[in-house]
């Protein structure tokens, strides 16, 4: 009885984190209500809040984030909410480093959003706008709440402002590591390169937010 009860433990826990980036806690909350939403945990935290409208690269808007401060705990609370046109499964999710969604090639687009946020932190070795990938239902929709420490508030508002992504595909973290995944005596066997280590192979750049702060 004491190792079912184990084991339903561990299923649990691993249920609870599954699709959340290292250094941030979170959980997959339920669907929303297509309703306005307040700055994430503006109900129960008191710190400055910020927001962005994701659209994507035809201009439509396929969802919003909030990033409200948690002063208490020197943390900051996020949700994301997209709202349709995204394929099911997960999508790998970043804060880039400009306040600038210009589409530009629409086969490549938002780029002027720049690379991923930085520095890295110490302890995972992922930028810090490194965030938890968002699961989409078959609907095309996903909701995503967590929290993290890996930036302040105050770091989203530098002299070029930031950005959130989302992307078209998952987001590998970069962990694929070379001695599992190779092939045994083959010279030739794809290896992790620089694209996967910087991005996650998380595929194209699906849809951009400007980050700014809100009037508390």
């Amino acid at each position: 009885m004491r190792r079912k009860k184990l084991v339903a433990g561990a299923l649990g826990a691993c249920a609870l984190v599954m699709g959340v980036a290292p250094a941030a806690s979170g959980y997959v909350g339920e669907q929303l209500p297509d309703t306005a939403r307040q700055p994430a945990g503006a109900a129960y935290r008191d710190g400055d809040s910020a927001s962005a409208t994701l659209k994507d690269a035809n201009g439509n808007e396929v969802g919003s984030a909030w990033f409200t401060a948690d002063n208490r705990s020197h943390a900051v609370w996020a949700e994301v909410y997209l709202t349709g046109h995204f394929t099911p499964g997960f999508h790998g999710m970043h804060v880039h480093e400009k306040g600038n969604c210009t589409v530009g090639d629409p086969k490549n687009p938002f780029t002027a959003a720049g690379g991923h946020l930085m520095p890295m932190d110490h302890h995972t070795g992922l930028p810090i706008g490194q965030l938890p990938s968002v699961q989409v239902r078959s609907n095309g929709r996903g909701y995503l709440k967590f929290v993290l420490d890996t930036f302040t508030l105050d770091q989203l508002f530098g002299p070029d402002g930031t950005s959130i992504i989302v992307h078209s595909k998952s987001d590998n973290f970069a962990n694929i590591p070379a001695d599992r995944y190779s092939v045994r005596g083959d010279p030739n066997a794809p290896v992790p390169d620089e694209k996967t280590k910087a991005t996650g192979d998380a595929g194209t750049r699906f849809a951009c937010g400007v980050i700014t702060r809100d009037q508390n």
